[in-house]
């Protein structure tokens, strides 16, 4: 069956012809919805257009290359629920008759349409779930709580229309994925319908509010048919995803419902009451507009759906997808539950995203917040979602995160005047200007076959990173957000990057299973240094208020699957940076006492800091064991090494790489890099790509170590550039940590990455992936960010 592009396009605009035709008779009927009580929209607007959107799908059916008379059951039942809603909005139905109905379209589309959930997924100790005879009540249950999911969800211009669309496009996919031709006619059709009911609905530029409403007919009639699509594709035996994915996809309208009628029915209320509690209405008492809600949480949607569909194909256990969207679900919980202060934190983000221009800044708040200098908004707006890009994609694929990097720097580009007058004040900008200048100098007196491994240089000598700093200055109120979506970016690429046929096999001393060693345990490595300072910070604050206890819990419930990842790459390296970065937090902890403590009521973090240490290098330790099986396996993978070193410095060479061949070949290599900065101890050997000597060394590009490459490289004038440039924002570091304008957990743990990324840039070349890379520059950035701030706070600039 060929599906051609002209029949959803006809079914948007018999959908929009539809929808602006009734109009007129909607008054007559007494399909209007008239303002007052929780109803604060302008003017008599009718409840047609669900209306309109289903008589142009059913319309269309007929052109359709499908069964008609197969599909009987789904038309029946969506008429039914259409007919019901229709009476509904003239006449307001009792809600016991309105579930009735629901209950009867539901029947109808499981006995006598097929449509039952038999098949749930297979999980570990349990194998395949099967309802076998419970299925019917299960699915009657099932779509009669999702037709109310969708029907609760139509409370803000654009919602139920622009989130029923994120869902059926998500299951669009699926159904083309799995050869189901007629079904993705129906959802395209029905998908476009929609699209023609929004042009009228959703609030856009040229549309300043709502001039139809879905109605409660549109709503329920679309929960059903969302309801048929996803049995009919989750129970399909051409099945691609296991049934919990298509959770993913529907879960931001079926956790809101849920959790909404639980909270009713315990004071005492009708789980169907009207009441103003849904999560748009957080968004909205936040100051988001009802265009702004609607689009956030249409991408929400699309976004929830996206996570579990990538994550099924990419092999990922049911048992994980289920545990994910039960995080999912609890997060949601935490969200509702805590409303009022929800509420004030997303105020303040709407604030720092949306109202930049209209906010008046208290000259107390300048240093703290430090949003200068002012800039356009567009030109903000565009950086904001650069940086958003760049974070989101830094473990998933580096060349998209360079993308983000470039925006970055093309609005600073825009900005330059600006730009330019903070950046010339400020001694770092000169280091890394020459510092630039003496690496292109080097880089194009090099031989041209090795100049491509000279970018990764420049990119880390501090031209890049500062026009990133400058940028991140501004966006102080994204920086826990900015973080919290670089955790996740790191979440799902683990997910679909993991070989999940090993893993699921029970294969987990196999480094490649968890993805690439180098990359995985580089980013693993730095994310648990940040992750270690967060909970210090947290578990100072635990008992003074719910946030504290809940930030403990989640960063606990990311530091242990980091530490099982980190374990399983096998990568000594990454294991050795960590341990170090830990043992670095824990000494400028101590060292810091009182100034790492926040305010006088809040324990410091040094009275426990020395306990979540060596919780983390024990829990390390049963995680190898668990991972290998072996009790020995751990100082087998530590002492070889270290006693090679031994031989190799007793001149044993033979016999050292033997014992443990990797070290014996880096410090050869480490010899060869010696030798050839001797003969050119001040400007280096301009050659970053070492020589081969000897069999041992002919599968090495280069000399392994980052920190080798500077020195032997660019010689003592580059190696002191680089220096410059780490050291320098210490300085402005220790300044924002004595005044309180950072969190203290913000500057321990930043320079205890730091220190770590100094052990790996010892030991290995991070930079040779795009991803690490990208890392090290915003790296470098966040802390140039503390330089930024302190010259503005101690400029008389206005």
């Amino acid at each position: 069956m060929v599906v051609t592009p002209f029949l959803p396009f006809f079914a948007l605009i018999v959908s929009s012809l539809a929808i602006y035709l009734l109009r007129y008779p909607a008054s007559y009927l007494g399909l209007t919805d008239k303002p007052g009580g929780r109803k604060q929209h302008q003017g008599i607007i009718p409840l047609t257009g669900g209306l309109g959107v289903f008589c142009s799908f059913f319309l269309i059916q007929p052109w359709l290359s499908i069964d008609l008379i197969e599909f009987l059951p789904f038309y029946l039942g969506a008429l039914l629920l259409l007919i019901c809603g229709v009476i509904d909005d003239a006449r307001d139905m009792q809600s016991t008759v309105k579930l009735a109905i629901q209950v009867l379209a539901a029947l109808i589309m499981v006995l006598w349409g097929g449509q039952q959930l038999t098949y749930l997924g297979q999980f570990p100790y349990f194998g395949i779930i099967s309802l076998g005879w419970f299925a019917i009540p299960f699915t009657v249950v099932a779509v009669t709580g999702l037709i109310n999911a969708i029907n609760m969800m139509d409370g803000v211009d654009g919602l139920a229309g622009g989130s029923t669309l994120s869902i059926l496009a998500w299951l669009a996919v699926i159904a083309s994925l799995q050869s189901q031709l007629q079904l993705f006619s129906m959802i395209l059709v029905l998908g476009a319908a929609i699209i023609g009911f929004l042009l009228f609905n959703m609030r856009h530029p040229w549309r300043r509010k709502a001039s139809v409403f879905m109605g409660d007919a549109g709503s329920m009639a679309l929960g059903f048919a969302i309801a048929w699509f996803v049995i009919a594709l989750s129970q399909s035996e051409q099945s691609v995803l296991s049934p919990i994915a298509y959770g993913w996809i529907l879960a931001l309208p079926v956790m809101d419902t849920i959790s909404l009628m639980f909270r009713r029915l315990r004071k005492g209320r009708s789980p169907f009451s009207a009441d103003r509690e849904h999560l748009h209405h957080i968004f909205l008492r936040a100051g988001f507009s009802p265009g702004q809600t609607s689009l956030i949480l249409m991408i929400l949607v699309a976004s929830l759906g996206g996570a579990g569909v990538s994550f099924s194909l990419a092999g990922v256990p049911d048992l994980l997808l289920l545990v994910g969207l039960l995080a999912v679900i609890a997060i949601h919980d935490v969200f509702i539950r805590h409303a009022w202060l929800t509420s004030k934190a997303l105020r303040r983000l709407h604030l720092a995203i949306l109202g930049r221009e209209k906010q008046a800044r208290p000259q107390r708040l300048l240093l703290r917040l430090q949003n200068r200098p002012y800039v356009g908004s567009k030109r903000y707006y565009v950086a904001m979602v650069g940086a958003y890009i760049m974070v989101a994609t830094m473990a998933l694929d580096g060349r998209i995160a360079l993308i983000g990097l470039a925006i970055l720097l093309v609005a600073a580009f825009v900005c330059w005047p600006v730009l330019w007058r903070d950046m010339t004040r400020l001694s770092i900008f000169w280091v890394s200007l020459l510092l630039t200048a003496y690496l292109v100098l080097r880089m194009l007196l090099a031989d041209t076959s090795q100049q491509g491994a000279w970018w990764p240089y420049l990119g880390l000598s501090g031209l890049v990173s500062l026009p990133v700093a400058w940028w991140l200055a501004q966006m102080r109120m994204h920086w826990f957000w900015l973080f919290t979506v670089w955790v996740g970016g790191g979440a799902v690429a683990f997910m679909l990057n993991a070989d999940w046929s090993q893993l699921s096999r029970g294969v987990f001393a196999a480094p490649n299973a968890w993805g690439n060693p180098g990359r995985v345990g580089f980013l693993t490595s730095v994310g648990l240094i940040m992750l270690l300072a967060m909970l210090l910070s947290s578990l100072q604050r635990v008992g003074r208020g719910w946030r504290p206890v809940y930030q403990t819990m989640a960063i606990v419930i990311l530091i242990i699957p980091g530490v099982m990842i980190l374990m399983g790459t096998g990568y000594v390296t990454a294991w050795l940076a960590t341990l170090v970065g830990s043992i670095s937090l824990l000494m400028l902890t101590l060292l810091l006492g009182k100034h790492a403590q926040m305010a006088p009521r809040f324990v410091s973090p040094s009275r426990f800091a020395p306990m979540v240490v060596l919780l983390l290098l024990a829990f390390g330790m049963l995680s190898h064991y668990w991972i290998t099986r072996n009790p020995l396996s751990f100082v087998e993978t530590v002492l070889p090494p270290l006693e090679a070193i031994g031989m190799f410095l007793r001149g044993e060479v033979e016999q050292a790489h033997l014992v443990h061949a990797g070290t014996v070949e880096r410090l050869m290599l480490w010899q060869q890099a010696w030798q050839t900065w001797q003969l050119n101890w001040l400007f280096g050997a301009g050659d970053v790509v070492a020589g081969k000597e000897g069999a041992w060394l002919i599968g090495y590009q280069a000399y392994q170590s980052f920190l080798v490459n500077v020195i032997a490289g660019t010689g003592l004038v580059g190696a002191s550039g680089f220096i410059a440039i780490i050291v320098l924002p210490w300085l402005s570091l220790g300044w924002v940590l004595l005044n309180r304008v950072w969190r203290p957990a913000w500057v321990t743990g930043l320079l205890s990455c730091q220190v770590a990324v100094l052990v790996l840039c010892m030991f290995s070349m991070p930079a040779r992936f795009l991803e690490p890379l990208v890392f090290l520059i915003l790296l470098n950035a966040a802390a140039q960010v503390a330089i930024f701030q302190r010259n503005w706070s101690q400029s008389s600039t206005p």
